[in-house]
């Protein structure tokens, strides 16, 4: 038997290192609590980080080398505000390159309306440049947009609830007789987290006095009309690189409709099934991911019948998550691990 060589004790694994940079926006409705969890995390697994605030930031350029500069993020992710009575003050300027950097946007939303255009072009021209973004602009532009989510989901041939769009201010007559269900049923804007924007609608007069107002505060806004499909739970997928990292089940507030952690659901571990591994997997390759979250409603016949996708979120909270599956170990950190992949890399 021939003796192996030294080499073939090396471990193929060995871990690159690599710096981050978040990029995300501290907002009085969504504290950047997430970006603060990964920023620790990160300083635990020794990795380079800087957590960013979107509002003020910039980049510069010396010696051909290119920095990001942004506001102090403080512990919790609070930003303090720029005031006139006081200096403006900036972090140190974080130094970026290409090929050892990651670029991990959070907080664009929909440009002009939950974010400044600004920010997404900082983030495109990243992207230009050849840095890794978690998650691109195109991934984003698909999951802060419902209308696009469900566009998406059908042409793919994933099994979602009934589902159709509003046309303008009068029609929300035509749109529940397109959707053939009874009342009541689910109201989504086209944009909107953390359960804000969904409406449990009772009846045709209700339904037309929401769109009407809707219609009323904007005129342009997208409104999408869906059958409800009861359930007790949902459940919440993260999935980084085409591995499933953690699953938690998030069971229906009570008195309410909705399953959000942010609405207060009391997440729990939870076990898929083979169907439903490969549809979240799946679904998150659609939407062109590398770190998401996919949400879906499970089948009455979970081992064989798919289940019912609800969204792809390019921006998912790991907070409750975080805590649901500690006995699990840290979601952040396997996440933070599978990014050393340089496969998963632009």
């Amino acid at each position: 038997m021939k003796a192996p060589k030294f080499k073939d004790f090396i471990t193929e694994d060995k871990k690159e290192p690599y710096r981050l940079v978040i990029l995300s926006h501290d907002d009085a409705e969504d504290p950047n609590k997430t970006g603060d969890l990964i920023r620790e995390k990160a300083k635990k697994l020794g990795i380079e980080v800087l957590l960013g605030e979107f509002v003020g930031a910039y980049v510069s350029k010396k010696d051909e080398q290119r920095y990001i500069n942004t506001f102090p993020v403080a512990k919790g992710g609070a930003v303090e505000a720029p005031d006139p009575k006081k200096e403006i003050k900036y972090d140190k300027p974080f130094k970026v390159n290409s090929e050892n950097t990651i670029i991990m946007s959070r907080g664009l939303g929909t440009p002009g309306i939950t974010g400044n255009k600004s920010w997404y072009d900082m983030i495109q021209d990243f992207e230009d440049r050849n840095y890794t973004v978690v998650n691109p602009n195109k991934c984003h532009d698909i999951c802060s947009d419902k209308i696009m989510n469900q566009i998406i989901f059908e042409r793919e041939g994933f099994r979602t609830p009934k589902t159709t769009r509003v046309l303008h201010s009068e029609g929300s007559e035509k749109a529940f007789e397109e959707l053939d269900t009874k009342f009541p049923i689910i109201l989504k804007t086209g944009t909107g987290s953390r359960g804000i924007g969904v409406i449990l609608v009772e009846s045709a007069q209700a339904l037309h006095s929401i769109v009407q107002l809707l219609y009323r505060l904007d005129e342009f806004i997208d409104i999408i009309l869906q059958e409800q499909i009861k359930t007790d739970y949902d459940v919440r997928v993260i999935i980084c690189g085409d591995e499933i990292v953690g699953v938690m089940k998030r069971p229906i507030v009570s008195g309410d409709f909705r399953s959000n952690v942010s609405q207060g659901s009391d997440p729990v571990p939870h076990k898929l099934t083979e169907l439903e591994k490969e549809q979240s997997l799946a679904a998150a390759r659609a939407v062109k991911g590398i770190v998401v979250g996919v949400d879906f409603i499970p089948a009455k016949n979970r081992e064989k019948d798919k289940p019912y996708f609800i969204e792809v979120n390019s921006t998912p909270g790991l907070i409750g998550i975080e805590d649901a599956l500690k006995s699990e170990g840290s979601i952040v950190e396997k996440i933070l691990n599978k990014l050393y992949d340089r496969s998963l890399w632009k």
